[in-house]
């Protein structure tokens, strides 16, 4: 089968390269910087909440951890996120897992966008192991050719622009998106959020992390989870969904639950064009809970492995970057 897919990609792609300007090929710097950071770190993996919502460089200087996002998008999918960060993943490291809910209620494969990340990263085939995933990429690949022919044709005469978005020079050398962070928001009060949540919880997706943290757990690595940041009007129209896959989380996952679902619900002025992506001041205010919450985590974690917390950890450069959550809230 996978030899089929190959075949059939080749010829339906002959004459359409991979776009090095999408999105997604901020995969390569990612996987880069991960391999030449030292452990121990602290590597964030999950989709775009954490691209557009995260001040790395904040948290590495409040926690006195080298930071290491890893978010891009959850079309790759959850199974393939974790299979592409375990080899780069040593002693000391801590994963702080913030998967979209998303992943949990379909998307542990990923969707169409997985065949894009694999040609952008072709060294990204050696993590295509799994029998659900072959059929996943079988059954998009007419939406992949769909997508790059549409693509192509939007690009005739298209000028690049230079202040993109969605384009790999909007990240910074940690992994976080910054282009957004001066532009004006876009109202997502009126976006459609987690279609599928009437489908029951993946349990599979609930294996895959555990499956992945025992993994790194013999490597003296440890894994926590952090729920994604949404808008209080879509959390409230999924709150059962979210409530459910909560419960699951709660009886299943084999990892330190950090937070719920509730710590990361903001008002919609928080946001900047989608569900999941904050503006500069909701990227703030979860970079702040992100530290309060991982704070403990990584206390522990360090006199595990080279003794006492050092003084500059808790000290005045956490203060100085990022206020505290309640100091936050109330900007």
């Amino acid at each position: 089968m996978a030899g089929l897919i190959a075949v059939s990609g080749a010829v339906a792609l002959v004459g359409i390269p991979p776009d090095r300007e999408d999105y997604l090929a901020v995969i390569v710097p990612k996987i880069q910087r991960l391999k030449a950071t030292a452990s121990p770190k602290l590597v964030f993996v999950g989709g775009s909440n954490l691209a557009f919502g995260l001040d790395s460089r904040a948290v590495e200087d409040a926690l006195a951890y080298p930071v290491v996002n890893m978010g891009m998008g959850f079309n790759m999918g959850l199974r393939f996120m974790l299979d592409v960060v375990q080899p780069n993943i040593g002693k000391g490291d801590v994963v702080v897992m913030v998967p979209e809910y998303n992943l949990f209620y379909g998307l542990l494969d990923g969707d169409e966008r997985l065949l894009d990340v694999l040609e952008l990263y072709p060294e990204g085939w050696q993590f295509i192991r799994s029998r659900q995933q072959i059929y996943k990429l079988a059954d998009n690949l007419f939406r992949h050719v769909k997508f790059k022919v549409n693509r192509v044709l939007q690009q005739v005469g298209h000028t690049p622009d230079p202040a993109c978005i969605y384009c790999p020079q909007a990240f910074n050398e940690y992994g976080d998106i910054v282009a957004h962070l001066d532009k004006p928001p876009k109202d997502v009060g009126h976006m459609k959020f987690l279609q599928s949540a009437n489908r029951q919880v993946d349990v599979e997706a609930i294996e895959t992390i555990n499956r992945f943290a025992r993994a790194v757990k013999s490597r003296g690595a440890r894994v926590v989870l952090l729920f994604p940041c949404i808008p209080t009007p879509h959390y409230e129209q999924r709150r059962a969904a979210i409530d459910r896959l909560y419960a699951v989380l709660r009886e299943k996952l084999e990892v330190d639950i950090l937070s719920t679902p509730g710590d990361y619900v903001y008002p919609l002025s928080y946001f900047y064009d989608w569900v999941y992506h904050l503006n500069r001041e909701g990227r703030a205010l979860r970079t702040a809970q992100v530290i309060q919450n991982l704070r403990s985590t990584l206390e522990t974690a360090r006199r595990e492995a080279t003794g006492p917390t050092p003084t500059e950890a808790t000290g005045p450069t956490s203060r100085r970057h990022y206020l505290s959550v309640t100091e936050a809230r109330a900007q």
